[in-house]
Parts: structure tokens; C-alpha cells; sequence
């Protein structure tokens, strides 16, 4: 390690403060900055920058820090994603954000320009231009970036789906020359539904994906043709990573003995699998990739903060790492490079009280330069920690998850038991978290658990709970609220429980299974009839999608109206807010509107928060200092 060779140059200066009640804006408000990124030759820098009503790309000069240019669409057009694709060129998406929704949407669309704004084309998703060659016309459709070729830098793959087609139907995978727009056909999928993987050359090796009927298939390509594995296959059990540097051996991965996953070498000469790393508790979170190839240097887990672990431990990037993790101790580091050849790296680093913060690194001088950051108004010193918590359910099961606590020394703190959404693969994690904070600078503490059913801990914990919604999920949210409860500094009797989408659903169904243990309840557009929810969502309408829907919350009437919280809702006692969007997609609004009638129905009061243009959660800024606000007098009115 070479620790005390890094020298962090800061152009702000952190002060100390007491605690304070922050503005909620504070807490409300979207990060200024998206992604920051350096040119292949280390010249240039180029950031997205969110304005009122549009998203630019600036490129910025780095010798003196000077706006070289600044490009953008119309107004509600947003740039999405870019990427460097040489020194001169960039490629990127779009965004759209209309009058009648919020959360901005995305059609596929795919550009190219200079880093001056000039030679911009659109690659993918019209037929606007005046080229009779179809190959340099934009294909009016859908694209994803399947591969950037730093090998071939005027060329990137895509794979591209025609506007119209249905979910499940396949894709085209082609080569596009950004200069030109050119484009070669490479093969089209076997499945719609599928990821593929290429290797540096452009060229596909493996495609994973589920069918119609909802079946996971593998394929390897082989002789510019989709094999299928069959059930013989020493692979058949796993998923492929980017190929190794080496086209003789693979990354892969699977869960071990059942559980939390782990990363495999596998050698296509002797089809032998040498596994590399595995924990005993939690999934792999990051894969951390030599720059410029897809060597795996080191994996990271999140469990009681960040950690690496590391497979190859003397390269000069794994060096780098190694030195970037000791300067920024209890943080998480993402390094950003083109490749091994860059001799300056953008590091990005968050903490659970820190939201990203952008440095540069230079190789040479062993320094570290902060660039900027991506919540400039957020003062560390003033946010509260997040600390791991673990308890025992009733059937002896550990569960983990996190506790923020506000700073003071108040005998007991009320208690926010705040669930995530999903419910399955969906995780709460140790980073940086606005509504834990804002809950915490408020005085309350905040339980976060991540119940069966969560992402992160293995398959078979997410499988435990498929169709126990109401039952195994609400339980462990039960148990981990009594156990929080039992702890010195909080309240045993003033407990208030919130969440989102799933966490919405917990919020109403946990209270209705134990209506004496929250005081209140803040759901937040969730899916409270699960037969209108089940026959309505955007989920439903895809064939490979819906099937693994019901294979986790039912495929019968029956299932769906013992899973439903309008069907007990005549057991309500806790005071309840109801949040909803009326663009909501995901849990349409009409689930919300479903309950409010029934409670007027039993004359049973309530709290409603609706907003019309919002959408799967609340994203206009007015609108979540408005929800903070109501939801804190909420809670005050039934826990202070």
C-alpha cells in the first residue's frame, strides 16, 4: 500500500457542525452532475448537466478547466448515457420528459457527435435523412449499446429491436460505424427477452434468456450460428461474464451449493471451472474490471459497509485500487478509465454519508484531485451513520439490514421502519440513502431490513419467498420491528411504517396483521388489490415476464385476493397516508384509487397525497418537499 503517497487536493474546505435541522430541499433535490467521464487521451472531460427543463453534454478542456463546448436537444429532451468513443467522438442516448408525466422515458434512440457539437448523427431510431443507401439510414427502432470496441474505435455494437415488435420477439445485433452509420448485421437473437455477450472483437459468444412459456435457455455462438445448451452441458447451471483477455477461458457464475453466488473460471480446453471467490452470506455486488479488458482484479461485497476482496493482487490497476481504497477508507471506489494505457483515472467515491464524489487520479504523481461532486449542498459531517444490524426471525432465520439513528442522546427515538420495493432481487443497501437521512436529521431513527425475498443474500433467499407476500415477508418486517423495538435508544411504543411500491403494499399489510404495533402507516403507491394490480401492470403484458410474475405472486384469483390488503381492510386501525402517481405503469394508480373508496365505503379516515403527473414514485422537486413535509407531520401527529 502506498497510502501516505496520495495527497488529496480538495478546492473546499469541510467545516464542523452541530447538529441542525436541515431544509428539506436539501434531501429532496436530484444530484447537479450525472456522470463524469475522460477522454481516451486524458484531454478533455464531458459531464452531464441537468438544467430546468433539458439534460446537456459539456465537454470541458482539462489543461484550464475551460468549457470547450455544450450541446443538448430540445426543450424536455435530456441526454441520457455517453460514452467516449475516440478522442474526438462521442455516442450517447436520449431522454424525454413531456407535460403530462414527470419521470423522464427513453425511446432507444442512439447519437454520435464531435466534441465540438459538429457531425451529429442519429445511429438509431429514425428514418430522416436523404441517403438512399439503407445502410447509412437510422433504423427506426429501439437500441441498446451492446459493446463499445476500443479496438476498433469508429465502430460500436448494438443490439436493436423495431419500434412495434412485441417484447418477447428477437432482436438484431449489428456493428455500426459512428462516422457513417453504417451498419453490418452480426446475428439476430434467439429469444427476445435475453442478454448477449461480446467479446472485444464484436464478435457474440453467449446469450442467456427466458422464452415464451418463461424458461431459461443458454446458448453459446458457434460457426455464426446460436447453439443451444443442452442439459448435458457442463455450463448449463451458469451464467457467462465478458470473456476473459484470454479467449481460452471465461468468467463465470452461479450461487454455490443453492446460496449466495460465486465467480468461476472456466477453461474451454479442458472445460474445467475453478471457482474464485464466494461469501458465505452475501451475493457479489461489483465485478472490478481492468480498464480496457475484462480482467476481473477484485469483486466487492456490501455487508457492513464496502469490501474487496482481491483475486489478482499485484498488477499495476489491482496496485491502484488497492491504493484508492486505503485513501478513501469506508468508502466505496469506482475507478472510470479507457483503458490500462490512461495515465490519469476518474475515481468515483460514496460512503453511506456521502452521496458520489468525482476525483482524478494521476498515475505518475500518485495524487488525488477532487473534480466535484455530485451533491455539492450535502455536508458528510451533518448526515448520520448507517450501521449493519442483524436479529433472529421467529423460525430462527438471521436477516440483516441497517439502522440510522439521529444524532442526540434521547432516551428512546420513534422508530421509521422504512421498506424497499420489489420485493424480489431488490436490496436496501449501505450508501448514501436521502430518506433515511431526512427521517434521521428529523429526529427519528430508521430501520431498514432486507426480508426474505431481498436481493444480495442468494437465490434460495429470494425463492423462500415467492407467493408469501402477506405471509413470510410481513413476518420477518414484524420481527425485525419488535427486535428494533427492544433496543436501549428506541421507542417501544411509537412506530411509524413507510416504503414504496412493495414497501407501499408492507406499510398497509403489516398494519392490518398487527394493527397495535405501528401507530401509523405511510403507503406509498403500492399494490393494494392484487386482482386489478395482477391483470393491469406493464409486467403483465410481456410473455416471459408474466410467467416469472406468477411464479412469485400467484397465477389464480384465489392467491391473488388472499395476497390483497383490501381484502382485510375492514381490520384497519392505524391512521394511514396513501401516496400515489397518476402515470404510475408499474402499480397503476387505480390500485390507491381501489382502497380510497374503500375506506370512504367504512367511513375510515385517511390521508391522500396524489399528484397526476407523477409516476412510479414522486420525482418533480416540488412534489417531494411536499411529500416530506406531509409525511413528517403525519408521523409527528401520531408519534411525538
Amino acid at each position: 500500500m502506498m497510502k501516505t503517497a496520495i495527497f488529496i487536493f480538495l478546492i473546499f474546505i469541510s467545516q464542523f457542525c452541530i447538529a441542525q435541522k436541515l431544509p428539506l430541499e436539501i434531501f429532496a433535490k436530484q444530484a447537479q452532475y450525472k456522470s463524469i467521464k475522460l477522454s481516451p487521451d486524458g484531454k478533455h472531460f464531458a459531464a452531464t448537466v441537468p438544467m430546468a427543463n433539458k439534460t446537456s453534454l459539456v465537454i470541458i478542456t482539462k489543461e484550464n478547466m475551460q468549457l470547450k463546448s455544450s450541446f443538448s436537444f430540445a426543450e424536455n429532451e435530456h441526454i441520457g448515457k455517453f460514452y467516449w468513443a475516440t478522442n474526438q467522438r462521442l455516442v450517447y442516448t436520449k431522454r424525454y420528459k413531456t407535460s403530462s408525466r414527470e419521470l423522464k422515458w427513453s425511446k432507444g434512440e442512439l447519437f454520435a457527435a464531435n466534441i465540438d457539437g459538429s457531425n451529429i448523427l442519429q445511429l438509431i431510431g429514425s428514418t430522416a435523412t436523404r441517403s438512399r443507401n439503407p445502410n447509412k439510414k437510422a433504423l427506426n427502432a429501439s437500441a441498446r449499446i451492446a459493446h463499445l470496441l476500443p479496438k476498433e474505435p469508429n465502430y460500436i455494437v448494438v443490439s436493436v429491436k423495431r419500434f412495434g415488435n412485441d417484447y418477447d420477439d428477437p432482436f438484431k445485433l449489428f456493428k455500426i460505424n459512428i462516422n457513417t452509420k453504417e451498419r453490418i448485421l452480426i446475428t439476430k437473437s434467439p429469444l427476445g427477452n435475453m442478454k448477449i455477450t461480446v467479446n472485444d472483437h464484436g464478435e457474440p459468444t453467449f446469450a442467456k434468456g427466458k422464452n415464451r412459456q418463461g424458461e431459461t435457455k443458454r446458448y453459446f455462438y458457434q460457426k455464426n450460428a446460436w447453439q443451444e445448451l443442452t442439459d448435458s452441458h457442463e455450463l448449463k447451471d451458469y451464467s457467462l461474464l465478458p470473456q476473459t483477455s484470454d479467449p481460452t477461458k471465461a468468467y463465470i457464475k452461479k450461487s454455490v451449493n443453492g446460496k449466495t453466488n460465486g465467480l468461476y473460471l472456466y477453461d474451454f480446453k479442458t472445460k474445467q471451472t475453478q471457482l474464485l471467490f464466494n461469501h458465505p452470506i452475501v451475493d457479489i455486488d461489483e465485478y472490478i474490471k481492468e480498464p480496457g479488458t475484462n480482467n476481473i482484479i477484485a469483486v466487492k461485497t456490501m455487508l457492513d459497509g464496502v469490501q474487496y476482496h482481491y483475486i489478482v493482487k499485484t498488477s499495476e490497476f489491482a496496485k491502484h485500487h488497492q491504493q484508492l481504497t486505503a485513501a478513501f477508507p469506508k468508502s466505496d471506489v469506482r475507478i472510470y478509465a479507457n483503458s490500462l494505457a490512461d495515465k490519469e483515472y476518474i475515481v468515483k467515491v460514496r460512503s453511506d454519508k456521502s452521496p458520489s464524489v468525482y476525483y482524478l487520479f494521476n498515475k505518475e504523481k500518485q495524487s488525488v484531485k477532487y473534480l466535484l461532486s455530485s451533491k455539492n449542498w450535502i455536508n458528510p459531517q451533518q448526515m448520520r451513520p448507517r450501521t449493519l444490524i442483524s436479529f433472529k426471525t421467529r423460525d430462527n432465520q438471521t436477516l440483516y439490514g441497517y439502522l440510522t439513528l439521529p444524532e442526540g442522546n434521547n432516551a428512546a427515538f420513534s422508530l421509521i421502519v422504512d421498506v424497499h420495493g420489489g420485493p424480489f432481487g431488490s436490496q436496501d443497501k449501505w450508501h448514501y440513502d436521502s430518506d433515511a437521512q431526512m427521517w434521521a436529521n428529523n429526529g427519528y431513527a430508521v430501520l431498514q431490513i432486507n426480508f426474505r425475498g431481498s436481493g444480495g443474500y442468494g437465490r434460495a433467499f429470494e425463492k423462500s419467498a415467492y407467493l408469501k407476500r402477506s405471509t413470510l415477508i410481513q413476518q420477518d418486517i414484524i420481527d425485525g420491528t419488535r427486535w428494533a423495538q427492544s433496543l436501549e435508544k428506541i421507542s417501544d411504543t411509537k412506530v411509524c411504517i413507510i416504503g414504496g411500491s412493495c414497501g407501499g403494499y408492507a406499510a398497509l399489510m403489516a398494519s392490518l396483521i398487527e394493527p397495535d404495533l405501528y401507530q401509523c402507516a405511510i403507503a406509498r403507491y403500492g399494490a393494494y388489490d392484487l386482482l386489478y394490480q395482477m391483470t393491469h401492470a406493464d409486467y403483465m403484458s410481456k410473455d416471459s415476464v408474466s410467467i416469472g410474475a406468477m411464479k412469485k405472486y400467484g397465477d389464480n384469483e384465489n392467491i391473488w385476493r388472499k395476497e390483497s390488503p383490501l381484502t382485510y381492510i375492514d381490520k384497519l386501525k392505524t391512521p394511514l397516508m396513501i401516496v400515489t402517481g397518476g402515470k404510475d405503469k408499474r402499480v397503476p394508480p387505480q390500485n390507491a384509487l381501489n382502497l380510497k373508496a374503500a375506506l370512504d365505503e367504512r367511513n375510515i379516515d385517511y390521508q391522500w397525497l396524489y399528484r397526476a403527473k407523477e409516476g412510479h414514485g414522486f420525482v418533480r422537486l416540488e412534489n417531494k418537499i411536499e411529500l416530506y413535509k406531509k409525511s413528517l407531520a403525519f408521523a409527528e401527529k401520531y408519534l411525538r
